[in-house]
């Protein structure tokens, strides 16, 4: 029933699963799941949710996706499944609850509890947690205390676009896989003189400010294609295989290591703010603005 699971359902991400079913004999306490697309994301932790939870599993080596261990976590409502999202503000948390719970000091105190208890199942609890930043805040550091305390009942699940976006004392307690990548080379031919104008104001520091602000000239659907474009030319730069030909691989290439994390989260952010109805051509011109600064700061 591969519908169950439909953003993973597509043959390119068979080897991902066979993968998963295979760790699933012995699971890593902590799995990081980079690329992909955010729905692709979540559906490859559910599955491996499942691959852990689900009762034939330990019998075939992958899970059913027909029983109710299964539909219940491919519905984020199977108890011995916790998700916390960074990117949920506490207002939000408190007024509209759901099975995504903010990941802020308050929840890290309520999650250290319930890993003390036993899971409901004869399977694992598996904690999902997405949207996390690079700033080590007081609820970061308390997952890290409890990632570094070995759990034989639970494992948790990290999900960013790249690894890069999280700490790197959380990559490094991680076990590493990566999604089938977007085709990062598939041009958006509409965007190129957006991509251009961009490139040309990180250099130059002229032109995109302007073009932004002209009267209706950026919508939120073309401000989300733009920064699918800059998420593109991110992917072939830290895949190496970026193009110097084109105008925006060449400038966001002179980023180093530490420049190129925060552009992504930047990205992110950006995306974000769309996401909650920014002003398209506010968010464009706040995004340019940051990079047109960190390409001028020293690592």
């Amino acid at each position: 029933m591969d519908t169950l699971l439909p953003a993973i359902a597509d043959a390119a991400f068979d080897r991902l699963k066979d993968v998963l079913d295979n760790l699933g004999a012995a699971p890593p306490q902590v799995l990081l799941l980079e690329g992909g697309s955010e729905a692709q994301r979540m559906d490859a932790a559910r599955y491996w949710a499942a691959r852990i939870n689900c009762p034939q599993a330990a019998a075939t080596g992958k899970p059913c996706l027909a029983c109710p261990s299964c539909l219940q976590i491919a519905a984020g409502e199977h108890l011995d499944l916790a998700a916390y999202d960074g990117r949920i503000s506490n207002r939000e948390d408190e007024e509209n609850p759901g099975p995504v719970r903010a990941f802020n000091m308050e929840r890290v105190r309520e999650l250290k509890v319930r890993l003390r208890d036993a899971p409901h199942g004869q399977g694992r609890r598996v904690v999902l947690l997405m949207g996390l930043s690079l700033t080590r805040d007081e609820a970061s550091n308390a997952l890290l205390k409890a990632l570094e305390e070995p759990s034989a009942t639970s494992v948790f699940v990290l999900l960013a676009p790249q690894r890069e976006q999280l700490l790197p004392t959380l990559v490094s307690r991680s076990f590493c896989l990566t999604l089938p990548w977007p085709d990062s080379h598939a041009d958006d031919t509409d965007m190129q003189p957006w991509e251009d104008a961009l490139a040309q104001f990180l250099v130059q520091g002229q032109g995109f400010l302007d073009k932004v602000a002209g009267k209706g000239a950026i919508d939120g659907s073309g401000a989300t294609r733009l920064l699918l474009c800059c998420q593109k030319a991110m992917s072939r730069i830290l895949s190496g295989s970026h193009d110097p030909a084109r105008p925006l691989d060449a400038v966001l290439a002179r980023l180093h290591v530490t420049g190129r994390a925060t552009a992504c989260q930047w990205f992110t952010e950006a995306q974000e703010a769309l996401n909650y109805g920014v002003t398209p051509a506010r968010v464009l011109e706040a995004l340019a603005a940051r990079l047109f600064a960190r390409l001028r700061m020293p690592d």
